[in-house]
């Protein structure tokens, strides 16, 4: 008899297996109408990012590539979720979702964390940026305090808080069992991990993901650096994403608690 402990470690096994399938299948409609044209990121009516199937410019990521990240995210976190919340967690296979959004939902009966296709689709994609993406929404569900107090929305941990979470906690676990999702990384990332393996591919995971997200936000460009990091802040940024260096930094100071330097950065949490 299996021993009831890991179970969650089976289902998730048997969706990797099911996902990498789906992804495989023929059924596929990756030749649609839109293949035959250059379709680019672009506002459909709602206002939302869109980047059909078969859209020409597009990530180098393939849905093999997006099926196999989410089975991945799943074998490591599945349990751990259901310990902390007492549900289950699930992603839906949304690959052919045009969209380009990424959120975690508290559900009657599971907690969802949803990587939509056309995210994974966007120039500028890659596994690292989209598992720093996946962790910063299991951050809202297992970061803890502080928590946002917007209506609805108070058992899910602030936005800084989440960026640091994926960084200290999920990332490393994620990355020690799947090192090749992080392929390259800076020289810079390398300066300030101090030859810190897994420091350097969870710093080089935050540095993709925010770069990524700044190609398609709606604030001024502004260049983000590793070793500049954003100014103190007067008080707890509670229920807004604080500025792309701020969450940088979290990046970065969660991940040098591979080193035993554990805090999480001034420019959205001021230390007292």
């Amino acid at each position: 008899m299996i021993d009831r402990k890991y179970l969650p470690y089976i289902l998730g096994l048997l969706l990797l297996v099911a996902l990498m399938a789906m992804a495989q299948s023929p059924r596929v409609l990756v030749k649609s109408k839109t293949s035959e044209r250059q379709v680019q990121v672009q506002e459909s009516s709602s206002g939302y990012f869109y980047l059909p199937v078969g859209s020409k410019n597009v990530s180098d990521l393939t849905e093999v590539d997006y099926a196999t990240l989410i089975g991945q995210f799943l074998v490591k976190n599945y349990a751990k979720v259901q310990a902390a919340t007492g549900k289950s967690l699930l992603i839906p296979y949304e690959w052919q979702s045009p969209y380009f959004a990424a959120f975690a939902q508290q559900k009657e009966d599971s907690m969802q964390v949803s990587l939509w296709g056309g995210m994974a689709r966007a120039p500028g994609a890659t596994k690292a940026a989209l598992a720093a993406i996946l962790c910063h929404e299991l951050g809202h569900i297992l970061g803890g305090e502080p928590r946002q107090t917007i209506p609805g929305s108070d058992w899910a941990s602030t936005e800084g808080q989440s960026d640091f979470y994926a960084a200290s906690t999920c990332l490393p676990e994620l990355l020690t069992a799947y090192p090749e999702i992080v392929s390259t990384v800076d020289n810079a990332v390398k300066e300030v991990c101090n030859q810190n393996v897994l420091c350097e591919k969870s710093m080089q995971a935050g540095l993709e993901m925010v770069r990524f997200i700044q190609q398609y936000s709606y604030r001024e460009y502004v260049p983000v650096n590793i070793k500049t990091p954003a100014a103190a802040a007067l008080e707890l940024v509670r229920n807004t994403y604080p500025s792309d260096q701020c969450r940088l930094d979290s990046f970065v100071q969660g991940s040098l608690c591979q080193l035993g330097a554990c805090r999480a950065p001034v420019c959205w949490l001021p230390q007292k």
